[in-house]
Order: structure tokens, then sequence, then C-alpha cells
């Protein structure tokens, strides 16, 4: 007789496991005792290998791989300070390497910054210049507008005091004259007057103009500055910095361009750890929010870890922009944490335990035919073999439980035999 775990599967203990690594659905059984294959007879005398039926554990599980990450972590972004314009990292701590609070993990080129502050401050400059040019020259304008101003002032004083009224000793021409040139005085003094306004109205003008592109340069010189100095990004606290990865899976690294709203990394918390796995479409059915899951990680396989699915993306995406397979995220909250060993981004295959049925009875699928009446199996009758209709429960890549149509005991075919007369 032959063991069929000895050709379908590996002993570990009490039991065996028929895996398949790429994901697919896995059937477990608890051997006790084993399935047996035996030799028989057929119509035609040939012989054909049997399995015989015996109730046993069956477990259907599913292997997906993943990562691991920290279910809390402080998100790193670039300084406040500066505008809103995109930044070129120029250095970062190694990736996962151990940080103490206030160590610079992240600096940011400020060349740019440097060169537009130092022009900005030219300007300023420029402007101030201008504008002490526009006052000293309402000034003098001012002044010698005042200084008309007073002889116009003296003359007037002193057609006052020679009025020329007196009709007997002065002719009458030379009283109109006076007259007139009284006049004019009074028009001359109002006419300097509103010069002196226009001037004062027109120079404050230009001189606000100046001030306005004076303040505009000044608030570029200020964020030129805060860039210059917030150029340095520092840890809040210890811990493992991590970078971050943009929308299409890339790693941020020294040389990435990112805007005040990026993250750049995050500082995990290692004493909450969950592994996030990626489950093929065709193969997430029967994965539900509660199931324990087996964790491995690719580094230590000897040291498993138990958890359970605590969440499932309501669609499947592609992992990948050049990859169109598409996956269910499957997130496993781990009962443990060590920061020595289990560390963020580290690789894991997981083993998620779909459902389990003790006292089942479990075939191989390639004992199962099928046509429009549904499944059925070759049974061992005499000498010969009888078409017998079964039920399925759970189905596995290799194994599918029988709910109906067989009882322990009953010997069936491992494969049709030829003829097979059903």
């Amino acid at each position: 007789m032959i063991e069929l775990g000895s050709e379908m599967g590996s002993e570990t203990g009490s039991e065996f496991r028929v895996k398949s690594w790429r994901g697919a659905l896995v059937g477990l059984a608890l051997v006790g005792p084993m399935l047996l294959l035996g030799a028989c007879g057929t119509q035609d005398g040939g012989d054909v290998e049997t399995l015989t039926v015996v109730e046993q554990r069956f477990i259907i599980s599913l292997v997906a791989n993943g990562e691991l990450r920290a279910t809390e972590s402080t998100t790193i972004k670039p300084p406040p300070g500066g505008n809103n314009n995109p930044r070129t990292i120029a250095w970062m701590t190694p990736n996962h390497g151990f940080v103490e609070e206030g160590d610079v993990i992240a600096r940011f080129d400020a060349s740019n910054a440097e060169k537009e502050a130092q022009r900005s401050g030219i300007e300023l400059t420029k402007v101030d210049i201008q504008v002490v040019t526009k006052q000293r020259e309402l000034e003098r304008l001012l002044g010698e507008l005042g200084n008309e101003l007073d002889l116009v002032d003296i003359e007037k004083i002193m057609a006052d005091e020679f009025v020329v009224e007196d009709s007997l000793a002065y002719s009458r021409h030379e009283i109109i004259d006076a007259t007139r040139n009284k006049e004019l005085l009074e028009y001359r003094s109002v006419h300097l007057e509103g010069k002196k306004g226009n001037y004062s109205d027109r120079q404050n003008a230009e001189i606000e103009v100046l001030n306005a592109a004076r303040a505009k340069e000044e608030v570029l010189n200020l964020e030129h500055q805060a860039m210059i100095a917030y150029s340095e990004v520092t840890a809040p606290h210890r811990g493992y910095f991590v970078y971050e990865k943009n929308w299409w899976g890339q790693q941020i690294d020294v040389g990435s361009t990112i805007f005040p709203s990026n993250v750049i990394g995050r500082i995990p918390n290692l004493a909450k750890m969950e592994a996030v796995l990626q489950v093929l479409e065709t193969e997430a059915i029967g994965v539900a929010i509660g199931q324990s899951v087996d964790v491995r990680l690719d580094a230590f396989v000897d040291r498993p870890l138990n958890g359970k699915v605590s969440n499932i993306s309501a669609t499947a995406q592609p992992v990948s922009r050049d990859n169109p397979v598409i996956y269910f995220t499957v997130v496993v909250a781990l009962d443990q944490a060590d920061p020595e060993w289990i560390t963020p981004e580290a690789q894991v295959s997981a083993e998620i335990h779909i459902s389990q049925v003790d006292g089942a009875i479990a075939i191989p699928n390639q004992t199962l035919y099928q046509d429009d009446n549904g499944e059925w199996v070759l049974v061992r009758d005499g000498g010969s073999f009888r078409k017998q209709q079964v039920a399925l429960g759970h189905r596995g890549a290799n194994r599918s439980e029988v709910v109906s149509g067989l009882s322990a005991g009953d010997e069936i075919a491992l494969y049709s035999p030829q003829p097979a007369d059903t």
C-alpha cells in the first residue's frame, strides 16, 4: 500500500499539507488513519490504484505574500517655511536607519533659494535708493516753490503798503496798473500753492508705487530666506526612519522633487505591526475579517507569527502600473511585535485559514468527474467500479469536501479504468 501523503504533501507531526505557494487554495488534512491506496481488478482485468475514504479534519487555506507595516507612525513632511513651490531632496538618512530625536533626517537643495534671496536683496536695495531719491527730489521742488511763494508774499505786502488810490497824485493808468499787479500777485500765489500740492501728490504716488514693489520683493525675499532657514528636517522622536512610496510604488529618495504637502517618510511605532497581503482576485473568495492567519517573515521562517484578518479592500487593484493582474489587499493584525526582528517592509508569506471541518470526507480532485447531472466518482463494487453521484462542500486546489454520496470505508478509483462501464 502507498501513503497518499508521501506523494502529495510533506508530513509535519500528525498532519500533512498540500500547498501552492503561488497563492492557491490549500487542502490540509489530519491523517489518522492515513488515506490508503490499494489495487483492485477492473472489468478488463487491468489494475487501477484506489483510495479508501476516511473521515478526517479538512482545512481550506490560502497562501499569499506581502510585507509588514506599522499600524501607527509619525509622518515626516517638508518643513513649513517657504512657499508652495516644489523642493528637491539633496540628502536623506538611510532607509530604515535608526534616528534619535533632533537628528537631521533629510536636507533640501537650497541653492536656488540662496540665489533668489540674493537677487531680491539687491532689488530691495535698489527700491530703497529710488524712494530716497524721490523724497529728496520732492523736497527740492517744494523748496523752490516755497521760495517763490515767499517772494510773492513780500510783493503782496509791498503792494498793500504802497496803495495807489489818490486820483489827484497819480494818473488813472498808474492806478489801474497798481490794481492789476495786486490781482496778478494773488493769482500767482494761488497757482504756486496748487503746483506745490500737485508736486506732492505726484511724488507721493510714485513713492507708493515703489513701496508696493518693495513690499512684493520683501515677501519673496522672506520666502527664500525661510526656504534656506528650513532646508533641514529633524526627527520628532527616536525610531526607524522609513522612506515613503509615491502613488506608483517608487520610494522617495535623494533627487526626488516633492511639494510641501507630500510625505517623505515615516517613523513607525514598532510596538504595533500588521501584515499587508496581496491576494489574487480569483482566489479571494471566502476570505473574511476575523479569520486566523499564520505569518512568517522570509528572513525568519523559523519564527511564526499569529494574527487575524482585520481589513479587506473593497475593490481589487493592480500592485504596479506595468502589471494588469489585480489583487485584493488583505490586512492582518499581528498578535505580537518585536522591534529586534519584526521591522517595517519585511517580506512575509502568510497562510489564511479560510475554513475547517472536523470529521469530513475529503478526496483528491483528480478522482472527481463531472457531467450534466453534477460531480461523480467511481466506487469499487466487487470486481468492478460503478458511477456514484456526490455533493461537494468546500473545494480546494488539490482536495474537495464530499458532503453526501460517500461514506468512510468506500474505495474509489484514482483514475478512470479503461474501459469504464458507467
